[in-house]
């Protein structure tokens, strides 16, 4: 049997060599490449219904997420009220972040039905935004509240979301004065999807941020806000989306302001 003290010695040898061949290859540009990493922060934007497979109304609506900096869970919500006789319908959305990539779930109550799908999305370091797609498990639904509206829910659509206020393109921002929030007209505008959060219910992750969605026909660049019944003196982000006919984006913005 060999002694202790020869066994050791090409051991160490070895470990020697490993810490050099690991140290020259940290040299050795693009050797290891670093992990991929997203950003993380609060993130408005919105999920938009397929087009293609719901011609008959596909409609935007509120999509808001708290990303962590780091991989793990987050949440967020996912809005689908439109006018007043509506009851209030907020998908919670859970999910989680590693790398690039974002997946998870949402569930909750659209106009007394239950709904739940999943999504799935990744970063795009070019443009900024968080891009991907969902989908309802039900399939596609015909919704019809007597003496209120009637819609179809699509069973699947596309999300995009950005940092508040980065607008897209830059040029495009939102004002606020007199209680009304305005914009530029955009070209090919057919709608513009306005919604407004709590600030710190969003950063909680959890909840129903949304304070007032909507959703104006045609080129109107003004939203009146007084009816939101916002607290004076707190933060809220207002969000608006011009879509084409093609129910593709023509501009989007965000601003933060506190309730005058």
């Amino acid at each position: 049997m060999k002694s202790r003290l020869i066994s050791l010695v090409p051991a160490r040898r070895l470990a020697a060599l490993s810490l050099f061949a690991l140290a020259h290859t940290a040299c050795v540009p693009g050797a290891a490449a670093a992990p991929a990493v997203s950003p993380g922060g609060l993130y408005v934007g919105y999920y938009q219904e397929d087009a293609l497979t719901n011609p008959e109304d596909p409609t935007p609506g509120a999509f808001v997420l708290k990303l962590p900096e780091e991989d793990a869970a987050f949440g967020g919500a996912m809005y689908f009220t439109f006018v007043g006789c509506q009851s209030s319908n907020v998908g919670a959305v859970k999910g989680v972040k590693a790398g690039t990539a974002l997946t998870g779930t949402w569930s909750g109550t659209i106009d007394n039905s239950a709904q739940s799908g999943a999504y799935t999305g990744t970063y795009d370091k070019a443009s900024g935004a968080y891009k991907g797609t969902y989908s309802v498990s039900a399939g596609k639904q015909l919704k019809n509240i007597e003496g209120c509206i009637q819609y179809y829910i699509a069973h699947k659509g596309m999300w995009e979301m950005y940092a508040v206020e980065q607008n897209q393109p830059a040029s495009f921002k939102l004002d606020l004065a007199g209680g009304q929030v305005s914009w530029r007209a955009v070209p090919n505008t057919a709608m513009t999807l306005v919604y407004v959060i709590d600030t710190a219910v969003a950063l909680a992750g959890s909840g129903n941020p949304i304070k007032v969605q909507t959703i104006l026909p045609g080129p109107v660049t003004k939203f009146d806000l007084r009816g939101a019944k916002l607290a004076k003196g707190k933060e809220y982000i207002v969000v608006a989306l011009a879509n084409t006919a093609k129910a593709q984006r023509a501009a989007f913005a965000s601003k933060r302001f506190v309730a005058p």
